[in-house]
């Protein structure tokens, strides 16, 4: 059962890795959009009538629109897998617990009641002990008195 919770928590902590490292790459994407926008924009602030320079802002701002969409691809349906697989993860982790819980509970009770019954034991044997002795003890004191009776006997017969 350990083992077990083990293993999913060390599954749930890869796939929160996994969902970060998705969630990191969405961030490059949307940060690189960003930085092409403004270098775009210095461009255009730049006043530059050359048509180099209004190619290259449509060119930044193309690519700003590629990584919005990598991003966007990224975001939609890789990251939604990633949290539910972490939540179906999340929800099996908690099951397994509850159960660990459970069982140690339950071997803690077994545990008090073979505890019990040593105790009960001791004193059934005690008490067993006491009445072999006390049997004994009568049975040497009929065997004295038949002794006795029979020693009374033979004295008679004579």
């Amino acid at each position: 059962m350990a083992k077990q919770t083990q293993e999913k928590v060390g599954l749930l902590a890869q796939a929160q890795a996994e969902y970060e490292a998705i969630v990191e790459e969405v961030r490059g994407y949307c940060q690189k959009a960003r930085e092409l926008r403004q270098q775009a924009d210095e461009l255009k602030r730049s006043g530059s009538t050359d048509p180099q320079v209004a190619t290259e802002v449509n060119k930044l701002l193309e690519q700003a629109e590629y990584f919005d969409q990598l991003a966007d691809q990224k975001d939609g349906h890789p990251r939604l897998e990633a949290i539910s697989r972490i939540e179906d993860l999340q929800r099996e982790v908690s099951g397994l617990r509850e159960t660990k819980q459970h069982n140690e509970s339950v071997l803690a009770r077994q545990h008090k009641e073979l505890e019990e019954a040593k105790e009960e034991a001791v004193v059934m044997i005690r008490r067993a002990e006491e009445r072999i002795q006390e049997t004994e003890q009568l049975l040497a004191d009929q065997v004295a008195k038949l002794e006795e009776l029979e020693g009374n006997r033979h004295e008679q017969a004579r």
